[in-house]
């Protein structure tokens, strides 16, 4: 039923005693009046907003999936126009068909209110892949339900992020690698071994240990020099990365003195791998100007995980122990640690 003042069983009273009749239509038309004017700011306020974000913003129907709105950054972002975006479906814009669970999360949008990708990749119309952090959420506007989705560009940050990781592992490489031969250095070994020591007691397999020195190094290094001196450990470097396994790790140890250890592997391979290196640097030549370095050699010793010991310490031990007498048996020869046999 209509209201109208005159027929209010309210009446306002002033002062002086006197009805004001008009008082309550009056009051009711200011306040709607101030509501509406209010509700009008706080749209304008919303739409400046709205325009000048820095993020792209969507709007959905929370039910439907059809965009209803996007602001110019997101046009600008992905380069659509709003014509491109508007009463069409999420999922049928370009820039997301990319995305093959794009309806699930839809479903699990309307599900749950929220949903947030940190790291998604948007198909810009130009064929770019960009970056961005999407973050969703359900509202109510009015009588509807609608998504509001925040699309910030995280390109950059992205890049920056990339960047220190591939200088981290640039850096970690750099401080597991020998900087001359290219091979692990003897920090990497020392982790390494106990590692593979303590992996080969759980799985209960046989570790090979392979130790060289290169024999008469210090007569190549005081006769041609330092820089051949380095050109010889480098291609002995080389003879030893070419006849191991994959999973074997090389390293420099320290001067000449390289070690390679094998794990999950028998006696058998140990000294097969072993001998072959052993073959290979008599045969190596090294071309200095007008002459050449030939008739290398090296001498080996093997040791064995747990044949020779439990522990790092016990078979690099055994080991040394096993080139020592290699050394002493006129070198170019492989010696195996006597508990190997």
């Amino acid at each position: 039923m209509k209201s109208e003042p005159m027929q209010t069983q309210t009446r306002i009273i002033n002062k002086l005693g006197k009805i004001i009749l008009e008082t309550k239509e009056r009051w009711g038309s200011n306040m709607k009046a101030i509501n509406d004017k209010s509700l009008v700011d706080s749209e304008l306020r919303y739409r400046r907003l709205f325009e000048a974000a820095q993020d792209g913003i969507l709007i959905l129907d929370a039910e439907t999936g059809d965009i209803k709105d996007v602001n110019p950054f997101l046009e600008k972002l992905l380069g659509y126009t709003q014509d491109e975006f508007v009463s069409k479906k999420l999922w049928e814009v370009g820039a997301f068909k990319d995305i093959k669970a794009s309806k699930n999360a839809f479903l699990a949008l309307q599900k749950n209110e929220y949903i947030r990708y940190k790291d998604l990749p948007l198909r810009a119309k130009n064929g770019q892949l960009i970056q961005v952090e999407f973050v969703s959420n359900v509202y109510t506007e009015g009588r509807e339900k609608v998504i509001q989705c925040n699309i910030r560009d995280i390109s950059e940050r992205k890049q920056a992020q990339d960047a220190l990781l591939k200088s981290e592992a640039i850096l970690r490489e750099q401080s597991v690698r020998d900087s001359l031969t290219g091979l692990f250095n003897r920090r990497y070994l020392e982790e390494t071994l106990r590692r593979e020591i303590n992996r080969a007691a759980r799985k209960k397999y046989t570790l090979g240990v392979i130790m060289l020195d290169i024999d008469n190094f210090k007569t190549i290094n005081d006769t041609y020099g330092h820089p051949t001196g380095d050109v010889v450990l480098c291609e002995f470097s080389n003879i030893i990365s070419r006849n191991i396994r994959e999973e074997d790790i090389a390293c420099r140890y320290g001067g000449d003195e390289f070690i390679v250890v094998l794990p999950d592997t028998s006696l058998q391979v140990t000294c097969e791998r072993a001998e072959q290196i052993l073959s290979l640097t008599g045969q190596m030549q090294v071309q200095i100007e007008d002459s050449t370095i030939s008739e290398l050699s090296t001498s080996i010793g093997i040791s064995l995980y747990p044949d020779n010991g439990n522990t790092k310490g016990d078979i690099l031990q055994t080991a040394d122990m096993a080139l020592y007498s290699a050394k002493n048996n006129g070198r170019g020869c492989m010696v195996l640690s006597d508990r190997c046999v």
